[in-house]
């Protein structure tokens, strides 16, 4: 809720492009010296556990900023102290995610990120329907709504904070001779699987993220759909897709988390033209149904494939410098996105967001042609037919052996 949130306090489409903007690109110079603090701190844990209540801080901050400030300053103060958050986000997310690596077995990936993602997910989901439902019923003193949801966001950051200081703090594998800059890191282009994975990513989120801050400025002030209609498509959307998770974290593991990325990858640029071809809330909410289902996919096999194709030795290091290129990436996206709802032409549905979100689409295809082959698996895989695992991941496969079966039938008796 931090964009309607946003949206209360009177920002504009290119102030929404902004506050989505100026965190990424800050918290991307941040991570890139993550790396280096981790290997300086040795403890992990401790390292998170600061930033992640620095972070907690900041909400409780956030929410008393309508009553301590006036009008015109609202916007800009959100935008400091959202920053904030996201730059103590972005400097324990390469050692969190080191920490996690070292912690799971290798082989379990797939199976143990999917479960987690779930778990998560449905708190995610209930926590989500409770906030949307309570700025429903606070429409009246939205202001309120928004102070309590905010307190309560941040205690609990603060409460999740204690809880990552009690896991084991497992001593990071360093070699300093692997040590390498980010400049080496873009002159292994020609050769390097992993950079390559890089770029292909950050190049897909920028031109993603050209749309992803306004679909919810579309729906809320384009579509004026409530808060509690905008409240049941995002929850019930993000349901489908958590109960689909273990799908994905099986395939990932027997098949390859590159081959079950790519497959989303297809997909995933065909949602934002559905987008424009009904206002219905029903529809909308399909169409983020099969949004959500392949954005489940991609993203799980993302962080799967860096732990698969990053050492233990470099993993830290490498992780910085990915969110660093993917940060510096969708901090264009949203930069290229809020410019051109203002100024791009409405040729879509007389609407300049939806013309934007369609634009998008058809860049995520182009970003698909250029790079989708440019990166190859890094572990030994099973063998699939291309066209069996499409028909899986459509849910088609029961259906195609029942036809099978009634056609071997029919054979038969004759």
């Amino acid at each position: 809720y931090t964009i309607p949130f946003a949206l209360v306090l009177g920002a504009s489409s290119f102030q929404i492009g902004l506050i989505n903007a100026i965190p990424q690109f800050f918290g991307s110079f941040v991570q890139m010296k993550s790396a280096d603090i981790v290997e300086k701190v040795r403890g992990r844990v401790k390292f998170i556990t600061i930033f992640v209540a620095v972070q907690g801080i900041s909400w409780v901050l956030i929410s008393v900023l309508y009553f301590m400030f006036k009008e015109s300053a609202r916007t800009n103060i959100f935008t400091l102290l959202f920053t904030i958050s996201t730059l103590s986000s972005a400097l324990v997310f390469p050692a969190w995610l080191s920490l996690m690596s070292d912690t799971v077995d290798t082989d379990k990936y797939g199976k143990y990120f999917a479960w987690r993602g779930r778990i998560l997910g449905f708190v995610h989901i209930g926590s989500n329907l409770f906030a949307g439902l309570f700025l429903y019923v606070m429409t009246g003193n939205i202001y309120l709504a928004f102070f309590i949801l905010f307190v309560i966001a941040g205690v609990f950051r603060i409460i999740s904070s204690y809880c990552i200081s009690k896991m084991d703090d497992i001593p990071p594998e360093i070699a300093p001779e692997k040590c390498f800059s980010y400049l080496d890191f873009l002159k292994r282009f020609p050769k390097g699987n992993f950079i390559r994975f890089t770029l292909y990513i950050s190049a897909f989120m920028l031109v993603t993220n050209i749309a992803a801050p306004f679909f919810v400025v579309y729906m809320l002030k384009e579509l004026n759909y409530s808060y509690s209609t905008y409240t049941w498509i995002i929850t019930l959307s993000n349901l489908v897709g958590l109960l689909t998770m273990p799908l994905w974290g099986r395939l990932a593991d027997r098949f390859g988390n590159v081959r079950i990325l790519k497959l989303c990858a297809v997909f995933i640029p065909l949602t934002p033209v559905l987008w424009s071809f009904s206002p219905n809330p029903i529809y909308v909410f399909f169409v983020n149904t099969i949004a959500m289902y392949f954005w489940n996919g991609f993203n799980l096999c993302v962080v799967n494939f860096i732990f698969d194709a990053a050492s233990p030795a470099v993993r830290t290091r490498c992780i910085a410098y990915f969110n660093f290129t993917n940060g510096i990436a969708v901090c264009i996206g949203s930069l290229v996105g809020g410019y051109l709802t203002v100024y791009m032409p409405a040729f879509i549905n007389a609407s300049k967001i939806m013309t934007v979100i369609v634009f998008s689409g058809f860049l995520r295809a182009l970003i698909n042609l250029i790079g989708i082959s440019s990166f190859k698996e890094v572990r030994k895989t099973d063998e699939i037919e291309e066209t069996t695992l499409l028909l899986t991941v459509l849910g088609l496969t029961p259906m195609v052996e029942f036809g099978q079966h009634i056609l071997m039938s029919a054979f038969k008796r004759k």
